[in-house]
């Protein structure tokens, strides 16, 4: 796809799952991407393999903790010195504990909080000076159709994703007359690692009753968020901001 050519991508949770495959699309477009994911999470490992197919240095491993967030600060600013600033950043890193709301300690509750939308405030606030800087940029959100309240036991997830929903908005008016886009991808019920903690070892089962919640009658594939990312960052969507686009076969249709 054209407009990533010589541009550089700050995607976090980059080591697997969503992110990793949100890494993979944008180096087939020609971006360089870093990815940013904890120190033991393999993103080493993953970023070598990438170099090998798409060039060397054009994957990097950048090791860190989003629940640190005076070290993501640091962190981010390092790096955004080291690659000239970020064109594009991609907040994609998530936990998601499942709990009644009596069960969650106020530990448990902020670490959600941290992780999932504080650490994302912290990186758009880093990085949006360097885009400004270069005339533009794009930012991605990873939301979750979970914010549509149909599932229960995940209020701490839902709260985390709301306060991205509204990052997503309230920074698209604020960045906008900087040519800087802010958008949201909110994926449906998507086969990750994470998901296996829904269905244990009846993975059957678990797809028959997520198909049934859809419009579509097929599972998704990962790539179908990571296509939706890229569309947002990319010049086909140049007139698209503050947005958040549902990418779940019409399990939710809001």
């Amino acid at each position: 796809m054209d407009g990533f050519q010589g541009k550089t991508a700050l995607v976090t949770g980059g080591a697997g799952g969503i992110g990793s495959m949100v890494c993979e699309a944008l180096l087939e477009s020609g971006c360089r991407v870093v990815l940013h994911d904890l120190p033991a999470s393999g993103g080493a490992a993953k970023a070598r393999a990438l170099c090998q197919t798409f060039g060397d240095g054009q994957a990097i491993f950048a090791p860190g903790d989003l629940a640190d967030l005076p070290g993501l600060k640091r962190e981010s600013q390092a790096l955004a010195a080291a690659v000239d600033g970020f064109d594009f950043l991609v907040n994609n890193a998530a936990i998601d504990p499942v709990a009644p709301i009596e069960a969650y300690s106020i530990d448990e509750f902020l670490a959600v909080q941290t992780i999932n939308a504080h650490a994302a405030f912290i990186l758009c606030q880093t990085l949006a000076p360097h885009m400004k800087r270069k005339g533009g940029g794009g930012i991605v959100n990873v939301m979750s159709v979970i914010l549509s309240g149909g599932w229960s036991e995940k209020v701490p997830y839902a709260m985390s994703k709301g306060a991205l929903l509204g990052l997503t908005r309230s920074l698209a008016r604020e960045l906008g007359p900087h040519n800087i886009r802010v958008n949201a991808v909110s994926p449906g019920a998507i086969p990750t690692a994470l998901e296996h903690k829904h269905y244990g070892n009846d993975r059957a089962a678990f797809d028959h009753r997520t198909i049934k919640m859809q419009s579509l009658p097929f599972r998704s594939d990962i790539r179908d968020v990571a296509d939706a990312a890229l569309y947002l960052l990319s010049p086909l969507s140049r007139f698209i901001t503050g947005q958040e686009l549902h990418v779940n076969g019409g399990m939710y249709m809001g």
